[in-house]
């Protein structure tokens, strides 16, 4: 069938089910920017049916009038509202109907468990949120007490493969529905509006019945939903999750925090400021090794994250925290570590985070008790040596620069620790929840000079890849990664440096770097070009599509799929590294095999890629990262649905039903890397100059500077001073001068959040 998604960002969940529907269907994507944009969508691609994977507004009556059009909903039948897992893991079990009632029992009473099974619904659209008839639905089963276990992981684990499972199953119904023929006593689908519709039989429409028993009977167990009573549920607010560690134990803490890390937090004053906080792990040892301190005191510091002491002697880890918008602010703020926010605040100093360091291992090994730990090793002995297990779960992916130097110092320790009497055989990267997304892009969006954050962060990690590639073979060690999460840009490079890839079969891959005006490092131009060659590699750079594991294992980026997700994946992942290190070293097959792969290649190949990234963090060029950089980690609203998901704008039909001329988005132009001819970046840069929302660049949004007034504008050619973010004339930068542009007609950057229901500024905060 021609599907249409209609989504408000194509996310993790939306990418997982594109690529489970597109094997057998032809889908195309709009951004549900406005209803007359999804109008329009529906026009030009004439779908036959209407999937939202991901949707945070209504879909106009227009369109769910004329065809089927289904949403997918986090949660199991009978469940309504926007928060359906925030409501879930901070403990609602649906025994009480009334939602404050619900805040009340959860502030005041004692901890219940929470529901054993949670579900996905697809469910077909009609007036009402979430009301209509149930094409499908999924359960699983869930444990909101699992340490560390977010929102974002469930959404991203259990949640995206429910839905992908509900999805298929509603579909493969309606196909079958479509043959039925209605008998004359069926009569007119009524809609809300008045609209009646008729079914064709052969043909997809509204009018299309779904069987009772498919809001009852779950999709793969054909059981009733188990997880307890649903309801409507309001939005939950990030303040509404706030706590006081003066009553509050440990385990109501974190499971505030849980429910809303990624999105949007919990606000909480207990760093003295309104600041949304996330992390939330419980932290069992700290009345052993910590001295006794006031509930809600900072007790102890560990990397970049900070641990707050509870009520019943226990503490919490908080990993990451966001200014609030005020009403004075044109954007979000960016998500940055607890001590780096802390330490910009004021509200903490170096001295004090560094006498508060506590370190969970001396030898890297895995805490035995509820704990924060970022980086962990695990040796496990075999008959020819030992194999070690390097975990690295960093918040959402990002690794920052005092990030990657904690795994070269792991990698270290793993060196030390190979001996002739017991040799390390193996490396294996396991990564986290995501396997890697390359560079931290808030902490470089937040920093003072981005440009030089982000130079030192990707000469940092590649100093990591480096090893994968010189340092592990000097000492014959065989380096395998185990991609077991989602992984992106400079994360699949690091990924496919190693000798051997074994990534899940759930697992999303995003190899590009282009979408975020990055050229992109990693030694990539070795590993993408080495496993796949040159016409694939390049391929992979220049779509930036996102691609499953088993598309990756048939062009060579992957070597082994295997399934499962969670402990099921990692014991799968173990099976089949003993399987590879146990066999012959002739037997042992690696893309590196016939590939030079010298101290001077090497030397080489970073320094071509890091001259290519020097442009886009120094020179001109650096516009189109900044500015990137700047929307995606404040969250702004697209302009318009890049046309490479478009697939119905790319090739609009003429009046003849011919195909026209392909469009391109920016970054698949040529002339998107070209540095040389100052053309394009110009106008750019005339653009926000002469925008009526250009009051200050990305930078200064956060930092209250001013910029050219209108007297400016008109009396003198435009002085564009790149500042920090692009180097200055002090600094041996560019300065150049921009000629007036008359009647220029630029349209608005709209900095509105996509999650704009979160984020409006509470009564609290809305002043400076």
């Amino acid at each position: 069938m021609k599907i249409l998604f209609l989504c408000t960002s194509y996310n993790s969940l939306s990418q997982s089910v594109y690529l489970a529907l597109s094997t057998q269907h032809d889908i195309t994507i709009e951004y549900a920017l406005s209803e007359q944009v999804m109008m329009d969508a529906v026009e030009l691609a004439k779908p036959d049916l209407i999937l939202c994977p991901f949707l945070t507004c209504k879909v106009p009556q227009q369109i769910y009038t004329k065809i089927l059009t289904l949403i997918i909903h986090p949660g199991p039948p009978g469940d309504a509202g926007p928060s359906a897992l925030d409501w879930v893991l901070m403990g609602d079990t649906g025994e009480i109907e009334d939602a404050d009632h619900v805040l009340q029992v959860l502030d005041h009473d004692e901890m219940q468990p929470g529901r054993s099974h949670w579900g996905v619904t697809v469910l077909q659209a009609i007036e009402q949120f979430d009301a209509g008839p149930v094409w499908a639905f999924e359960q699983f089963p869930i444990n909101i007490d699992q340490p560390e276990l977010t929102k974002s992981d469930v959404y991203r684990g259990p949640v995206t493969q429910a839905a992908i499972k509900a999805s298929i199953s509603a579909i493969d119904r309606i196909q079958r529905a479509m043959t039925k023929t209605p008998s004359s006593a069926t009569p007119s689908a009524k809609l809300a509006g008045g609209f009646s519709i008729k079914h064709n039989p052969g043909v997809v429409s509204p009018n299309l019945e779904a069987s009772p028993s498919y809001r009852l009977l779950s999709v793969s167990t054909l059981a009733t939903f188990q997880g307890g009573k649903t309801h409507h549920r309001p939005l939950l607010p990030a303040k509404k999750r706030d706590f006081d560690p003066s009553r509050h134990t440990a385990q109501q803490i974190s499971r505030r925090i849980r429910c809303g890390d990624s999105q949007p937090g919990v606000l909480s004053k207990i760093f003295g400021q309104a600041l949304y906080i996330y992390g939330g792990i419980i932290e069992e040892g700290f009345g052993i090794a910590r001295p006794i301190a006031p509930p809600g005191s900072i007790v102890a510091a560990r990397n970049e994250a900070v641990c707050i002491a509870t009520c019943d002697g226990r503490g919490i880890w908080i990993t990451n925290v966001r200014r609030p918008k005020r009403s004075v602010d044109t954007a979000l703020w960016p998500k940055v570590p607890a001590v780096m926010g802390l330490m910009e605040l004021g509200i903490l100093d170096a001295m004090k985070a560094q006498r508060l360091q506590w370190a969970a291992s001396r030898d890297w090994s895995l805490s035995s008790t509820s704990t924060f730990q970022e980086v962990w090793i695990d040796f496990v002995p075999g008959a020819n040596g030992k194999t070690a297990y390097l975990y690295f779960n960093f918040y959402n992916g990002a690794m920052t620069t005092k990030q990657c130097s904690q795994l070269i110092e792991a990698m270290d320790y793993i060196l030390a620790s190979s001996t002739p009497a017991s040799p390390v055989k193996a490396l294996v990267m396991m990564g986290g929840d995501y396997f890697s997304n390359g560079i931290a892009l808030n902490v470089i969006e937040a920093d003072v000079s981005p440009a030089a954050s982000g130079w030192m962060n990707i000469n940092r990690i590649d100093d990591v890849v480096q090893y994968l590639l010189q340092e592990m073979p000097k000492r014959d060690i065989l380096t395998i990664a185990g991609i077991r999460g989602n992984a992106a840009a400079g994360g699949v490079a690091f990924a496919a440096a190693c000798d051997i890839v074994v990534a899940g079969a759930n697992v999303v891959l995003n190899p590009a770097y282009r979408s975020m005006g990055l050229h992109g490092s990693e030694y990539h131009s070795l590993s993408y070009f080495g496993r796949c060659g040159h016409d694939v590699g390049t391929q992979l750079l220049r779509e930036m599509l996102p691609m499953s594991t088993f598309q990756a294992l048939a062009c060579g980026l992957v070597d082994h799929v295997v399934p499962g997700q969670g402990p099921a994946l990692d014991a799968q992942i173990r099976a089949h590294v003993t399987s590879i290190v146990d066999s012959a070293p002739t037997n042992i097959l690696t893309w590196k095999r016939g590939i030079d792969l010298s101290p001077e290649v090497l030397a080489t190949a970073r320094v071509t890629e890091l001259a290519e990234m020097s442009k886009d963090f120094f020179s001109l060029r650096a516009e189109r990262f900044h500015t990137r950089r700047f929307a995606f980690i404040r969250k702004c609203k697209s302009s318009r649905t890049p046309f490479r998901f478009a697939k119905h704008r790319r090739f609009p039909v003429g009046e003849e039903g011919k195909l026209g001329v392909g469009e391109l988005d920016e970054e698949e132009r040529d002339d998107f890397d070209d540095v040389k001819s100052l053309e394009w970046f110009l106008e750019k840069e005339r653009e926000k100059m002469w925008s009526s929302h250009v009051k200050s660049l990305p930078r200064k949004i956060s930092m209250g500077g001013s910029t050219l007034g209108e007297s400016d504008r008109k009396d003198s050619p435009l002085d564009s001073d790149f500042g920090s973010e692009h180097g200055n004339e002090k600094n041996g930068g560019i300065r150049i001068k921009v000629p007036e542009k008359e009647n220029p007609v630029v349209e608005a950057k709209d900095t509105t959040p996509i999650f704009s229901c979160y984020y409006t500024p509470p009564l609290e905060v809305s002043s400076a």
